[in-house]
């Protein structure tokens, strides 16, 4: 057989680990000097800039004047760019943040010259399962990884692979690895041993008789002698053909029709370590990065396309600009958290200034809204961020006053029942400056409260108006018992621990919720259990005392669990347990929500421990229902095919059955399910019928070696990283759980749950001040879409024509038909329209992009 044997020349361009983004950014100028020196001498020879663009705007951000040089050599097709922005992790962000770094990646090279349309992911640790619908949306036909790949999925390493939704694209394991070329010998005796390494191993696996040679490595510089090297590999293979090439001529020599099909997630340790447990790896940074992710795609997303409609432009630049800070913290080693303490302090200040950019666009867009309203100066506005009626809900909001009393009055004056939640006192002149500039002294109330909204119409803003009273109306009072109910179910508290009694079936759920403490002798990669752990559990070694507090339409209870715990792992083998671990916060139950809300407040002061969430569910099944990207799978809850054979095998990682969800866990039987909601928690593992959810873990260094877990060499390097242990900081978690179905499907329950009715006052007093704007009008508009079953994923302008882009998913089983608004079309990932559509039909996990004309 004569190979033909296709050298790839490439870096892979880690961004910052343990090194941060400004030394790569002066290494890059470096780099990209020589890299386009070389290419301009050699005219036919092809070189891969590790799929990501953003490497375009960092070279030019040091070296402007390069442009046109650099935009010569990607027009011609001899540096390859894109279709990333930057190299993503694809299981951890958010799924519109997978959309959104391709859109951008191609967007900007684009703007070069033709985009490489290869989904190219060399060391991402591990790919979802919807990432073929997601490719083929951008016109990408196939991947190209390292991770995830195992002979349980297919023999070859080239293959098709099925996303969830039956989409197919070609995959393509890097059998050799992305490094497995690199550094290349020149003298022909090294190089023939080396070739003897990698061609086995391409022979074995390789579906066709091409052979991919991975010439390059970690910021490693090209291979300026690559022709002297291939001179002499002709000289040990005379009988195959050998040149430069690219991943497209490599997926054009395979037979398609002829390669195995792999279904569903690709996250198997075989021959690449995954790092499974790494979702709750600087869960403070995850946290962070969940919030402003939720905060962009829920909420200003949609509320700056209702401010268009009343005179507010959309904020293009500014959205970008956010997610750009996004995309550089989402790279796999970045949002991993496995990067030395410095890397991580500058991720995390990257997102503390995205979240500021975010929280201050919202609020302008809120005030600009209230402003429109130009007959009252006391105006709330009620905003519904989604584009789907809703009723009988209640939004929380924030009130300053200078009374502590007031009124909340509706559109006809009619008054709006509301609960208050919390009040408190403060100097007006700590929240407007020319109020302490005055020598004012005024005194203003700071109040949160719950107000109910009997209904709203679709991405729609309702005007309503307070008045100031004397007498406090409607407070949240200390009620008697240890319990909360509506009419689903009662939470209560009995000898120490919290259980749940369903008023439906009758059923009482005993130790409903629980924390669990237990030891982490791991590192920034891997969770890994000590040799000798103590599991501690708050339902037998904690105390756990509670408060009633009872408002319209809400109960509340107020709850601080404790335990001693070891305060690091020399204490967890013997004792004695030297740390109060204290868990405060609310549990709150509504009238018209079968869900229990729960927000848990944690100040973290044990080092080496994980602590978890224990949801008993009282249901023991085989599979778990979660919601993946755009998706609902189901996953099986022991890993029993690869758990059997990764000892015999020597995989290089343990596969175990920890497992990553996007908002929801859900385990079902015939008479009923149990879901645990989550914001921003995304690791889970499911115990006999226990959902277990990772709150944190906190350990000492970016690699260790000879993990339990993970034997054999360190992952990353062997350096202490004091602030994983995340001494002394402040964690705040939001769950909730039910044991009720709905007519709603879990996914659209999910999004109403992280999408909530917004509420904002127009405050006497403020910060910064805004000018009267003349084109400012009350937004009229809505648009009510009947989606049924199908789960909006986004609500934005698109950047070219300012027009309605939705992206919607159906996470159900069955085929869902959708009649849509008149002059709606199906859009493509690029946001360009395509024909016209009257009625949609979503097949399972089908994901469509549309635009609405709403001219």
């Amino acid at each position: 057989m004569k190979r033909d044997i296709k050298i790839i020349m490439h870096t892979h361009w880690d961004r910052e680990w343990y090194f941060t983004k400004d030394e790569t950014k002066v290494l890059l100028r470096n780099h990209m000097e020589e890299v386009m020196s070389y290419l301009e001498k050699h005219p036919d020879a092809i070189y891969i800039l590790d799929g990501q663009s953003v490497m375009i705007d960092d070279y030019l951000e040091l070296e402007p004047k390069a442009e046109e040089r650099l935009r010569n050599l990607v027009g011609k097709g001899s540096l390859r760019v894109g279709p990333w922005y930057t190299q993503t992790d694809l299981l951890l962000v958010h799924g519109e943040s997978i959309y959104r770094n391709l859109y951008y990646g191609i967007k900007r090279a684009s703007e070069f010259g033709e985009p490489m349309k290869v989904g190219y992911a060399p060391d991402t640790f591990g790919h979802a399962s919807q990432m073929p619908q997601i490719y083929n949306q951008f016109g990408i036909e196939s991947t190209f990884f390292w991770r995830g790949f195992s002979e349980l999925k297919a023999k070859k390493s080239d293959f098709l692979w099925e996303g969830i939704d039956g989409t197919k694209i070609v995959g393509v394991n890097l059998a050799a690895g992305y490094q497995g070329a690199k550094y290349l010998e020149e003298n022909i005796d090294e190089l023939e041993d080396r070739m003897n390494k990698i061609m086995p191993v391409l022979d074995k696996y390789s579906a066709g008789d091409a052979r991919l040679i991975m010439n390059g490595h970690d910021q490693m510089p090209i291979q300026s002698n690559i022709e002297t090297v291939m001179e002499n590999m002709r000289e040990i293979y005379p009988d195959d053909s050998i040149s430069i090439s690219d991943f497209e001529s490599y997926v054009d020599s395979l037979d398609k029709d002829s390669l195995e099909v792999v279904n569903g997630e690709l996250t198997h340790s075989r021959h690449a370590r995954i790092h499974r447990t790494i979702g709750s790896t600087r869960m403070d940074i995850k946290l962070l990065n969940s919030e402003i992710e939720y905060n962009l795609y829920n909420v200003l997303e949609p509320l700056a396309v209702i401010g268009e409609d009343a005179g507010i432009s959309y904020p293009h630049g500014v959205v970008e600009a956010i997610l750009k800070l996004l995309f550089g913290a989402h790279a796999h080693d970045s949002i991993g958290g496995c990067n030395s303490d410095k890397v991580n302090q500058d991720i995390k200040q990257r997102l503390l200034c995205a979240k500021e950019m975010i929280d201050t666009q919202i609020e302008l867009h809120l005030r600009l809204l209230t402003m429109a309203d130009r007959t009252n100066n006391n105006t709330l506005v009620i905003v519904n961020p989604l584009p789907e009626g809703r009723q009988d809900e209640y939004v929380e909001m924030e009130m300053i006053t200078r009374t502590k009393g007031f009124k909340i009055l509706d559109e006809e004056d009619k008054e709006v029942p509301y609960t208050l939640l919390s009040q408190g006192e403060e100097d007006a002149g700590l929240i407007d400056r020319q109020v302490a500039a005055r020598l004012l002294d005024i005194k203003v109330y700071r109040s949160k409260v719950m107000v109910h909204v009997d209904q709203m119409e679709g991405l729609s803003v309702r005007y309503f108006k307070f008045l100031e009273v004397e007498h406090i109306h409607d407070a949240l009072i200390v009620a008697e018992g240890k319990g909360i109910e509506n009419r689903w179910g009662k939470l209560y508290v009995a000898d120490n621990i919290l259980n749940y009694e369903d008023y439906v079936t009758g059923k009482l759920h005993k130790n409903i919720l629980s924390i669990e403490n237990s030891g982490d002798a791991g590192d920034s990669y891997d969770y890994s259990p000590p040799l000798k752990d103590r599991v501690i559990n708050s339902s037998t070694a904690g105390i756990l005392q509670v408060e009633k507090k009872s408002g319209k339409g809400i109960q509340e209870m107020i709850f601080t669990w404790s335990m001693a715990v070891p305060s690091d792992l020399s204490q967890r083998e013997e004792g004695p347990d030297d740390i109060e671990a204290v868990f405060s916060g609310t549990f709150r139950m509504f009238d018209n929500d079968p869900k229990v809300h729960a927000e848990i407040n944690h100040v973290n002061l044990a080092k080496d421990s994980r602590y978890r969430l224990v949801m008993k569910t009282g249901i023991v099944s085989d599979e778990v229902s979660v919601d993946g990207y755009l998706s609902e799978q189901k996953k099986l809850v022991y890993l029993a095919e690869e758990l059997s054979v990764w000892e015999e095998e020597n995989w290089v990682e343990k596969p175990v059955s920890i497992e990553t969800c996007q908002s929801y866990v859900s385990l079902k039987e015939e008479r009923g399910e149990a879901v645990l909601y989550t914001y921003g928690l995304k690791e889970y593992e499911v115990l006999e019928d226990e959902i277990h959810l990772t709150l944190l873990r906190s350990f000492s260094h970016l690699g260790k070696r000879e993990l339990v877990n993970r034997p054999g060499r360190p992952s990353g390097i062997e350096i202490e990283t004091p602030d994983n242990e995340l001494m002394g900081k402040t964690f705040t978690f939001h769950v909730a759980f039910s044991f009720h179905k709905t007519e709603l499907n879990l996914g659209k329950e999910a999004k109403k749950y992280l999408s909530p009715i917004m509420g904002y006052q127009r405050k006497e007093f403020n910060r910064f001040n805004l000018n009267a704007r003349e084109e400012l009008v009350i937004s009229k508009g809505n648009l009510t879409l009947d989606l049924g079953q199908a789960v909006v994923s986004a609500v934005k302008l698109t950047e070219a024509e300012n027009e309605i882009f939705l992206r919607i998913f159906n996470p159900t089983g069955e085929t869902l038909v959708i009649k849509l608004p008149e002059k709606t079309y199906r859009a493509d990932a690029m946001e360009n329209r395509l024909e016209s559509m009257e009625i949609a039909t979503l097949k399972p996990q089908e994901i469509l992009n549309m635009i609405v004309d709403k001219k």
